[in-house]
C-alpha cells in the first residue's frame, strides 16, 4: 500500500466522527501514544465505543507515562477491536508504542 494511501483512509474515516484531535498525515505516519489515546477518547465520546473499558488515570493521556501502562491500554483496545470485528488484528502494542509499523497502526485505527 502506498504511503499516502494508509493515512488517507484513516483521515477520511475519523474526520467524519470528530474534529479534534486533528487527523493529519504527519501524525499518522508515526503516531505518538498520546495522539492515539486522544483519538480513542474522542471516538469514545462521539460513539460510546469502549466506554467503561478504562477508568481513572487510563482516561487521561497525560497520566499514562509508563511503558507498561501504555502497553496495557493498547492491548485492551486491540482486544476490544478484535472482539467487535470478529477477527485477529496483525498489530502489536510494542510496535505501536515504539512507532514501528505505522501502516498496521493505521489499519488498526
Amino acid at each position: 500500500m502506498a504511503e499516502e494511501d494508509f493515512t488517507a483512509a484513516t483521515i477520511e474515516m475519523y474526520g467524519q466522527i470528530f474534529q479534534k484531535p486533528k487527523m493529519t498525515e504527519k501524525l499518522l505516519k508515526k503516531p505518538p501514544f498520546r495522539y492515539l489515546h486522544d483519538v480513542f477518547t474522542a471516538t469514545m465520546k462521539a460513539t460510546n465505543f469502549g466506554k467503561g473499558l478504562f477508568e481513572g488515570h487510563m482516561l487521561d493521556s497525560k497520566g499514562i507515562t509508563e511503558k507498561d501502562d501504555k502497553l496495557k491500554f493498547l492491548t485492551h483496545l486491540i482486544t476490544l477491536t478484535e472482539l467487535v470485528i470478529g477477527e485477529e488484528l496483525d498489530v502489536k502494542p510494542q510496535k505501536i508504542v515504539t512507532g514501528q509499523d505505522p501502516e498496521k497502526t493505521n489499519m488498526f485505527l
